[in-house]
């Protein structure tokens, strides 16, 4: 939640104002304590020229104008008047009496003679105006740019949002954002690059179809004529390989769509017998040729996955484990939620991590100069179905491991 840039400038506009009201109690505080000592310094004279116009017989009249002169206001107001009723001398023995009184940060002039009392003040509060304009504009000014500031960044909400979809595979999203500032430009070139994404993607698919349906067209015809062929053994082996080819252009039409993020997944629950089955179809191998070079389970087990990728997966595994094997049948086994297939053969002279890169060039040996691509594309797939890949050699052998796909157990043995 920290990390959210939007918490960040909140907390940062909240400092920014904690900050400037501290200082605004501080300064202002510090400016009434300055007026009230000037004040208090000031009236204090006052009541000196006060007491010598007292002492040479000076009248009430003669006071009030030298304090009209000096520009003291004379307070009226009831309810400021109200609290000053106990200052008053009970009984005056002379005609006027002055003092200084302080209250409520403010200081005051009383002025008393046996008929009547009187207040002065001139309210430095007033003063202090100022600077309480000055302070509402500067709460204003932080408030006003931590709108704008908000306001601007908001798009990038709704930009995050668009760019998950694109992530997801989602190519139809719009990311315009209509202000003149760097969000702004920033989502105008992911638009235009998303527009281009498009259409890059458009032209690939349709270079790709077009190259599949022109690669099948002669293999039909080379199919076809095999077929003419009087030869059974001729005959067979043509069919066998047109057959292959055409499976491959199958499997690279799902591996386009796995590729681009256009394949859909459908898991279901499947019996792992009938899943190998369909990689023995994919290898175009008879129940004995089967027999002759793996080693099955003997009990079925399910598996949640999706048929075709995970078929596709284990057939490259098999197919790489019988062309690099150095002898011996290569072996299928389950281990508690783990599917391992084996083969004797040296140990793989890259790290899995290495071999799982597209179109990895092996330079130690051409022997095993395909496994790159092969372990890419059956890392891809896995990937898309929540499964793991490993590998370790022990024993003389090869073990790739695809952890975690196997549900349970069939409690039907297979015959």
């Amino acid at each position: 939640m920290i990390n959210s840039i939007f918490v960040k400038i909140i907390i940062l506009f909240v400092i920014a104002i904690l900050g400037l009201g501290a200082f605004s109690y501080y300064f202002v505080n510090k400016e009434i304590e300055k007026e009230m000592q000037m004040n208090q310094l000031k009236y204090t004279q006052f009541l000196a020229t006060i007491h010598q116009l007292v002492r040479f017989r000076g009248d009430i009249e003669l006071i009030e104008k030298y304090l009209n002169d000096l520009d003291l206001e004379l307070i009226e107001d009831p309810k400021v008047l109200e609290g000053f009723q106990m200052y008053l001398m009970p009984y005056l023995n002379h005609e006027v009496l002055a003092k200084i009184i302080k209250k409520k940060n403010n200081v005051y002039l009383l002025l008393q003679t046996p008929r009547e009392w009187k207040l002065y003040g001139d309210f430095h509060m007033n003063r202090l105006f100022n600077y309480y304009i000055i302070i509402i504009v500067a709460f204003f000014i932080v408030i006003f740019l931590f709108v704008l500031v908000i306001k601007s960044i908001l798009p990038l909400k709704t930009l995050r949002k668009e760019i998950k979809k694109f992530a997801n595979g989602e190519m139809g999203i719009s990311c315009k954002v209509y202000q003149n500032d760097e969000i702004g430009e920033l989502a105008r070139e992911f638009d235009n690059a998303v527009q281009k994404i498009n259409a890059l993607n458009q032209s690939r698919h349709l270079f790709l179809r077009t190259i599949m349906h022109e690669l099948k067209t002669p293999i039909t015809k080379g199919r076809i004529t095999a077929e003419m062929i009087d030869n059974p053994m001729h005959k067979e082996r043509l069919c066998s390989v047109f057959e292959r080819l055409n499976l491959l252009i199958n499997e690279f039409a799902k591996i386009e769509e796995l590729s681009s993020h256009n394949y859909s997944l459908d898991k279901q629950d499947y019996q792992l017998s009938n899943i190998l089955n369909q990689v023995f179809t994919m290898l175009l191998l008879d129940k004995e040729q089967v027999e002759e070079l793996f080693v099955l389970p003997k009990e079925d087990f399910i598996l949640h996955v999706d048929l075709e990728m995970i078929a596709l997966a284990i057939k490259n595994l098999m197919d790489n484990a019988l062309k690099y094997k150095s002898k011996g049948k290569v072996e299928v086994k389950v281990k508690e939620k783990d599917l391992i297939i084996k083969n004797y053969a040296p140990p793989l002279p890259y790290s899995l991590q290495d071999l799982s890169k597209p179109f990895f060039k092996n330079k130690k040996s051409d022997q095993r100069g395909g496994l790159g691509l092969g372990i890419y594309i059956i890392q891809s797939i896995l990937d898309t179905q929540g499964l793991v890949l490993e590998y370790f050699h022990w024993n003389n052998k090869n073990n790739f491991i695809i952890k975690n796909v196997i549900l349970q157990e069939i409690v039907s043995k297979r015959k």
